[in-house]
């Protein structure tokens, strides 16, 4: 209600004026349970007053008889160009989704423009979630590989159909987009999912000729890349100098360990709910998984105490499964894939150990560190989830211990 937010009875009165004298105490109740401030309350519920005082001012009699139109004609007409009006548009969306919860007025229209490739790409997602058994995260790379090849063809002279798709026109498409990036492991990544697309729409029965073998490979060496990765000392640094004295430092702390200690991916930590921790039996019990294997990991006594520390006197109370949280309103779970990497950089940065794009790579300094200390591969892979041993074996070439006990010396040097 109001009151959480404003104590005079003068502005009381003044907000439950207008048509939307009704309604202002339950859009006030909404802002306060999602987590506003009494500083944001009192910023945006005065602007929805004027706009109530407004909307009566045009003959209005009834909040139903609200518009997009209305309140366009408000912020454009109504408001002075100060700043203190700013965040009039904020104010409006939270009314006009006030309104559409209540059911008071109708919900936004949807553009009529359909996705052309709507049904499309529906149908390849079904197939790469139920006959490939591929991730969310990764089927949306997928998506937008086939999105590429679908708007490419569509906008050829003629406005061409998928259907028509032959040789020539996939190597022009692969000609065309190699020009245009130079990244080797991106060009590489797209050229396979066009690969698996074009397969896809063999299988379909959506073209008549396997173009799958058209498409050139780019050649790279097997396992010609090391990872970035970090000393233990310096991971160990990095996790130490987090502040925990707020909770959104308890809740990064708990992240970081989860990254650098049980090597997660950082949708694993995104996805992560309280569920899955076996506290009384000090385990992970992981469900959602990029290779969509349920596994179980020891729980350390260090990142334990992390996530218990967090989730009792760090983590908003509202009701969600998931263990992280948003720590500014409105509450709720790290929704988008680059909320853990921007935590991660944001601690990367702090700590003086520049940009950071990718989570990853504490994961990757776990693997290197227990390849240096001699673990067997396969437990590595066990422990990070590889459905092959073959994707852990890129570790193998970062043992810096073995290499430097089998080193021949240089020739010239100790008199040789």
């Amino acid at each position: 209600m109001l009151e959480s937010f404003f104590e005079s009875e003068t502005r009381l009165r003044q907000l439950r004026r207008g048509i939307l004298g009704r309604h202002i105490d339950g859009l006030a109740t909404e802002l306060r349970e999602a987590g506003y401030t009494r500083t944001t309350g009192r910023a945006l519920l005065p602007l929805i007053g004027r706009f109530s005082l407004f909307a009566t001012g045009q003959g209005l009699v009834d909040a139903t008889q609200i518009n997009e139109a209305l309140i366009a004609r408000f912020l454009q007409e109504e408001l002075p160009a100060e700043g203190k009006f700013r965040g009039a548009a904020n104010a409006m969306d939270h009314l006009l989704g006030y309104l559409r919860r209540q059911g008071l007025i109708a919900a936004a229209q949807t553009p009529s423009t359909e996705d052309p490739f709507a049904s499309l790409l529906g149908s390849y997602d079904e197939h790469l979630r139920t006959v490939r058994g591929l991730a969310s995260d990764t089927r949306l790379g997928y998506l937008r590989t086939a999105r590429l090849l679908l708007v490419w063809q569509a906008n050829r002279p003629g406005r061409q159909s998928i259907e028509t798709l032959t040789g020539p026109d996939v190597l022009a498409f692969v000609t065309d987009f190699m020009e245009r990036q130079i990244g080797v492991k991106y060009r590489q990544a797209v050229v396979s999912e066009i690969r698996i697309f074009l397969r896809y729409l063999r299988w379909a029965d959506i073209l008549d000729t396997d173009l799958d073998r058209v498409v050139p490979r780019i050649s790279r060496r097997r396992l010609d890349r090391i990872p970035r990765h970090l000393p233990w000392e310096t991971v160990r640094a990095l996790v130490d100098g987090v502040d925990t004295t707020y909770p959104d430092g308890m809740r990064d702390k708990a992240i970081l360990l989860l990254l650098a200690v049980l090597g997660l991916r950082s949708g694993e930590v995104r996805e992560l709910e309280l569920g899955h921790i076996a506290w009384r039996h000090d385990e992970l019990r992981l469900s959602k998984t990029k290779s969509r294997r349920a596994r179980v990991l020891p729980l350390p006594q260090e990142v334990s105490a992390a996530l218990a520390d967090y989730v009792l006197h760090g983590r908003p109370r509202i009701d969600s499964p998931h263990v992280f949280l948003r720590h500014k309103a409105p509450y709720g779970p790290l929704l988008t894939r680059g909320s853990i990497n921007a935590i991660v950089g944001k601690h990367f940065r702090r700590a003086g150990l520049g940009d950071c794009r990718s989570a990853h790579v504490l994961r990757h300094s776990l693997a290197t560190r227990m390849v240096n200390e001699g673990v067997p591969i396969k437990h590595i892979a066990d422990i990070l989830g590889h459905a092959s041993i073959d994707t852990t074996a890129i570790y193998t070439k970062v043992d810096t211990a073995s290499l430097s006990a089998v080193a021949l010396p240089f020739p010239g040097s100790n008199g040789l």
